[in-house]
């Protein structure tokens, strides 16, 4: 790429106004699981409020 002004544009922030933040599952930590299901949105477990009652 010889244009400067147009690899200019490739250098500029995405917009991060349409961006999404989910919790995903752990699987995505895995090389082997290369799959849908590791970026579809899961929900957490409930927090442990006291570690001794």
């Amino acid at each position: 790429m010889q244009d400067v002004a147009a690899a200019s544009e490739l250098l500029k922030p995405y917009d991060a106004r349409p961006m999404r933040c989910y919790p995903v599952s752990t699987r995505i930590n895995h090389v082997a699981n290369d799959d849908e299901e590791c970026s579809r949105p899961v929900e957490l477990a409930q927090i442990q409020s006291r570690l001794f009652s």
